[in-house]
């Protein structure tokens, strides 16, 4: 057995090993050159069209195999019928890889091609014909069945397409790809799926040693999509078995790599296009094209940006996609619980990977895509709020009583306590003065006043609902308790998300310049709630200076105090800081003049901070009026504008 392994390796590695020097002479020949842009890596012009190689040694092992191995050529013509229709789309795909090498194809004439060959193969009997859980049940798409198949075939392909970005990447994790679907078909008696990935894996490793770093020739085209196209038929064909779990999770985990920097790809293009600096227009088609526009933000792309040098990324890479290999394997050998584990392992370590990538647009939370949705006029109407805060009450009495183990109600009284509970706490929210506030300025006042509508609202559905007739069986006091808290929390929360949303995008900003604030008392908060809040200002928050010993090393709203004026100097070269505001209303002169001397030396402005209140003259009258320092300003402006 082993030694048939190495003959069936050996045999394209070898073809592929001799072929590729013919390969590189003739893309010089024909022009398939890939010159050097800024979304590529290489600095030279090198030949392309390495899926020449590719094909030579997958194919013509093939020939080989069906003439002078009987044990293979049974393996081969016991599925001649469906071989026929597979090797002819391959044909078609490789072809067209050819073309596009050579001559730069429409992005869309390829996606017909790849969809033609897609159906082609699916007429020959590779398909996707139902899905298989963890949990042993199977459901059968019938109709869906095309549909399912061409978007995986198609996808896969052009997913190989998109990662191709570095020497000796994708050829690496196909090869990964391929011992791993080569494994799990030997396990599930996939004898013929088993064999030609093995041969695909053997032309792979007699051409990696010419696409990897620093390559001489790169796959291309007609490399890319012969691989993704030639990976994703296999792993269909092993899936219409429809082995436990082995129908829809192996071949995603065989495959993972490029199907999740595809789909990541997808995402954060349609989350970029929503950000507040995107330039992406058309409405919600332009977003849509957006998905599909190249980039260079792709994983590789990421890696390299963060400092890693291009073999450290391409190894990297290589070891992810062997955990997604070893991943797909376990799943294969386990019993369906332990398979359950291995896949939210996999899970985890892809969010905490992609984590680390530190797409902004990813970054939800932080990248201030979701702040337009508060501008929108309907989230300020009572109304929409009425009808949100209802929906938070029926939920919170609901979860309120599934918390404290109130089972001995009927469904019926169940419910209808939840509807009763809704009105009557929307009821008590209006009018106890939760609507009066507004979610854009939100003060201490505002989070007392929920307090009370809260709590009244608590207290009233008691009331209501132990003097209902239909209440047989009381609600227990743990219960209102417990609807208290999570009510106050979903209300509130709800209410300061704003102002959560817009301190993260504030801290998370790259544009403004880096200012300290001095005086980390009353003033200096509100001035830093203005450079937050407000931005005209162009700021961006660094810490406080406080001269106070006992706020040294202390945090306020998130911002450190880093200590005295005597460590400006310091901060100064340390930080980028760019401007100095003056917000103590008690700063003694001479420490005024060294904090001016120490800035004009790093040339750093200073600013001071007010708050001013100015008497208005009575006799306004017909004239406008207007005070002095506001006169000053109005000057500067016209100045400005001339």
């Amino acid at each position: 057995m082993r030694a048939n392994i190495l003959f069936i390796l050996a045999v394209p590695a070898v073809i592929s090993l001799l072929s590729t020097p013919l390969v590189k002479w003739l893309a010089h020949k024909v022009g398939a050159i890939d010159l050097p842009n800024e979304r590529k890596i290489h600095k030279h012009p090198l030949p392309r069209m390495g899926g020449v190689a590719l094909y030579l040694g997958f194919f013509l092992s093939l020939i080989f195999f069906l003439n002078f191995s009987a044990t293979t050529r049974s393996l081969i013509l016991l599925n001649a019928g469906k071989g026929i229709y597979f090797l002819g789309a391959l044909l078609l795909v490789f072809a067209t890889g050819i073309w596009d090498d050579i001559r730069a194809l429409n992005p869309g004439r390829k996606f017909l091609i790849q969809l033609a060959a897609a159906t082609i193969v699916y007429i020959g009997g590779f398909r996707i014909s139902e899905v298989t859980g963890l949990s042993g049940g199977h459901l059968e798409l019938g109709v869906f069945d095309y549909p399912a198949t061409v978007l995986w075939i198609v996808g896969v392909t052009n997913a190989f397409n998109l990662i191709d970005g570095l020497d000796g990447l994708a050829s690496g994790i196909a090869l990964i790809a391929s011992v791993t679907i080569f494994s799990t078909s030997l396990l599930n008696g996939e004898h013929v799926t088993a064999f030609f990935v093995l041969a695909l894996a053997g032309s792979i490793i007699g051409f990696l040693p010419y696409n990897f770093n620093p390559a001489t020739i790169f796959l291309g085209d007609s490399g890319s999509l012969l691989l993704g196209f030639t990976l994703s038929v296999l792993s269909t064909h092993s899936s219409t078995k429809g082995s436990t779990a082995f129908a829809i999770i192996i071949p995603l985990l065989a495959l993972g790599l490029p199907i999740m920097d595809t789909l990541l790809a997808m995402v954060r293009r349609m989350l970029r296009s929503f950000l507040p600096e995107s330039s992406v227009a058309g409405g919600i088609l332009g977003k849509l094209h957006s998905m599909f526009m190249p980039d260079r933000s792709h994983v590789h792309h990421q890696l390299i940006a963060m400092g890693f040098s291009h073999r450290k990324v391409v190894f990297l890479l290589y070891f992810v996609s062997c955990v997604f290999g070893v991943g797909a394997f376990t799943v294969t050998v386990t019993n369906n619980f332990d398979a359950s584990i291995v896949l939210l392992a996999v899970g985890i370590a892809t969010v905490v990977g992609i984590r680390h990538l530190r797409y902004k647009e990813m970054a939800i939370l932080r990248n201030g895509m979701l702040l337009p949705l508060y501008e929108w006029p309907v989230l300020n109407r009572t109304l929409f709020q009425g009808f949100l805060d209802l929906a938070l009450t029926v939920g919170s009495f609901l979860l309120a009583m599934s918390l404290t183990n109130v089972g001995t109600l009927a469904n019926r009284q169940f419910f209808s306590f939840a509807v009763i509970t809704g009105l009557i706490q929307i009821a008590a929210f209006s009018i106890f003065g939760l609507y009066r506030g507004t979610v854009r300025f939100l003060g201490i006042g505002d989070i007392l006043r929920m307090t009370k509508c809260v709590a009244v609202a608590v207290i009233a559905t008691g009331i209501v609902l132990s003097i209902l007739p239909e209440s047989r069986t009381p609600v227990p006091l743990r219960t209102f308790v417990a609807d208290f808290y999570i009510l106050f929390s979903l209300i509130a929360g709800l209410r300061v998300s704003y102002h959560i949303l817009n301190y993260f995008f504030q801290r998370e900003a790259q544009g403004g310049k880096g200012v300290l604030i001095y005086g980390a008392g009353a003033n200096g908060i509100l001035t830093l709630q203005n450079i937050l809040f407000n931005d005209f200002t162009r700021l961006k928050p660094l810490g406080f200076l406080d001269d106070d010993p006992a706020l040294e090393g202390k945090n306020i709203n998130g911002y450190k105090v880093f200590g005295g004026h005597w460590k400006l100097g310091r901060l100064l070269k340390k930080n980028n800081v760019e401007e100095i505001v003056i917000a103590s209303e008690s700063m003694k002169p001479e420490i005024l003049r060294r904090v001016i001397r120490t800035a004009n030396s790093q040339s750093v402005k200073v600013k001071r901070s007010k708050l001013l209140l100015e008497d208005l003259p009575a006799d306004i009258g017909s004239e406008r009026v207007i005070p002095g320092h506001l006169q000053e300003q109005e000057a500067d402006v016209a100045a400005a504008r001339q």
